[in-house]
């Protein structure tokens, strides 16, 4: 398996070779990235109170033939935070993903989803599905009606408490509490590399508590099997807070064209632990669209 570690000189420079932008969507900015040609690709971020940097510059290798688009979702990374977090809205956040497609002309995308990012993107397909070619669904589920099996320290534990059981306060504690739990994420974590994305991450408390009240009433259940685009559902094996069972194995038997991967060495990061393995199938499943 490929050493976790990475260089921050390197990761840099993949993120340095375009420059984000910005885009006046549903009145407020959309700060963006695109790079490459081909096909169009939207990659959209989970979280919510992260921003789209942890992504890369793994989805970066799309670029070799894709048009590939990452964006911070409205009140995240550096996208518009606004004075009021009512605003946000899974509605407004599926309308922001469907503005920002047509603001960039594109049309017959493939829309890959990483855990908050696929409800969003679930949600796009049941409303937005003729302007997608393919949905690809990371380590997500299509309803929150089961309990996390997540296991940590008693440090890990605490920290997952708190950040689950009540408002963050500030973005300060909102990066250390999230700095524990993440460790959980991963099989293997690994620290060189978690100094790395939280050093590129720029944190929203007022995201993530709102991303809460959003959950409260997420429910793809009865959506997903009218879906007529494929998708490709997946799922680290060791992964506790979207675990196969409940997440990719539910998506794929509801959907009629889907199909599913899990990686056994991976927990909710596949496409960093696997890396490899990940875009292999990613583009077999891409090239088959």
């Amino acid at each position: 398996m490929k050493k976790l570690s990475v260089c921050v000189g390197i990761i840099s420079m993949f993120m340095g070779a375009a420059q984000a932008e910005v885009a006046e969507i549903n009145g407020s900015n959309l700060s963006y990235t695109v790079i490459g040609e081909g096909p169009a690709v939207m990659v959209l971020h989970g979280g919510l109170g992260l921003d789209h940097t942890y992504l890369r510059p793994y989805f970066d290798q799309l670029s070799d033939a894709h048009t590939v688009v990452y964006y911070d979702h409205l009140g995240n990374g550096k996208s518009d935070h606004p004075e009021d977090f009512a605003e946000l809205t899974m509605d407004r956040l599926v309308s922001d993903a469907d503005a920002l497609r047509e603001h960039l002309g594109l049309d017959g995308v493939v829309m890959i989803g990483h855990s908050y990012g696929g409800f969003i993107a679930q949600a796009y397909a049941a409303q937005h599905q003729d302007h997608l070619k393919g949905l690809a669904l990371i380590d997500t589920a299509p309803a929150l009606d089961y309990h996390p099996q997540l296991a940590g320290t008693d440090q890990q534990m605490a920290a997952l408490g708190a950040l689950f059981s009540g408002p963050m306060p500030d973005n300060e504690t909102f990066r250390a509490t999230w700095g524990q739990v993440i460790q959980m994420y991963f099989k293997n974590y690994d620290s060189e590399l978690g100094d790395v994305l939280d050093a590129n991450t720029t944190y929203s408390y007022e995201a993530w508590n709102a991303a809460g009240r959003m959950l409260a009433t997420f429910n793809m259940l009865e959506a997903l099997p009218n879906l007529e685009v494929p998708v490709w559902a997946v799922a680290g094996a060791a992964d506790g807070i979207t675990p196969p069972a409940e997440g990719a194995l539910r998506i794929a038997e509801l959907v009629p064209n889907a199909t599913s991967s899990i990686y056994h060495d991976s927990a909710h990061y596949p496409f960093i632990e696997q890396e490899d393995a990940f875009f292999v199938e990613l583009r077999i499943w891409m090239d088959g669209l």
